[in-house]
């Protein structure tokens, strides 16, 4: 059994590892794993954290009816089977 990440996989004859070449894709998603952990401890915590909003307008937030339409109708028709 050998201890997590790269650099401790050098000596397992199972796992053919470069580490020469760290995966950045890999190394970003890290970063971003430890950024968005610290800001949800934080906010346990009781301190304030600004979120990044990055969707769209109209996606996640609202009403929740979906009309994106000035006049939306009220009443809904369904449609049932017997």
């Amino acid at each position: 059994i050998m201890n997590d990440g790269l650099t401790n996989q050098i000596n397992n004859p199972e796992v053919d590892v470069d580490i020469t070449r760290p995966d950045t894709f890999i190394r970003q998603q890290i970063m971003a794993l430890r950024v968005m952990t610290n800001k949800l401890k934080n906010a346990y915590n009781g301190n304030d954290v600004n979120f990044q909003d990055t969707s769209d307008e109209t996606s996640g937030s609202g009403s929740g009816s979906g009309c994106t339409d000035d006049i939306c109708p009220t009443e809904f028709d369904f449609a049932t089977t017997e």
